[in-house]
């Protein structure tokens, strides 16, 4: 895979009292890259907002990742069937919880409200970009997760220092 199509960045955006927010450049750029090989142009705007599995967080990527996500799903319910046969939907249940939403050519996008309400995302939204995919913090997230990087956490303050604001 070319860098082009690996997200890679990084961000703090603010977000208005209506929920829009800005993907940063880089992270849009991989976005509609990414999209653009497998989609219709004007289908290319757009990010999948999905829960992650074990942090506050949420997690995006294009629509084509999303589909082979969902075929990774798919087979992990299949080998976790129950006694009957049955795919485990509870795997389906926890990783589908996810919208498809459009950007403009700013990378603006209005956040869906539960999938940012369960994130605790206020104010600022911090965007990390992990190769396959990105995150989407809440910057107090950061540091009530263990699982947050020391490295993330000094960005986290870093931004919040530029725009003369604390935690």
């Amino acid at each position: 895979m070319s860098i082009r199509g690996i997200y890679q960045g990084y961000a703090l955006q603010q977000v208005d009292d209506k929920g829009r927010v800005a993907i940063p450049a880089s992270l849009r750029a991989t976005l509609v890259a990414r999209s653009a090989r497998e989609m219709d142009p004007k289908e290319a705007a757009q990010i999948v907002i999905a829960q992650h599995e074990s942090d506050t967080c949420l997690v995006a990527y294009d629509v084509p990742q999303g589909e082979a996500r969902f075929a990774e799903l798919e087979a992990r319910a299949r080998a976790h069937a129950g006694p009957d046969g049955a795919p485990n939907d509870q795997i389906l249940r926890r990783g589908m919880a996810w919208d498809t939403v459009s950007f403009d050519s700013s990378g603006r996008f209005i956040f869906p409200s539960f999938p940012r309400k369960r994130a605790k995302i206020g104010k600022y939204a911090f965007f990390y970009g992990l190769g396959s995919h990105f995150e989407i913090w809440d910057p107090a997230q950061v540091f009530a997760s263990s699982r947050a990087d020391t490295t993330m956490r000094e960005m986290v303050t870093h931004f919040l220092e530029e725009r003369g604001e604390q935690l």
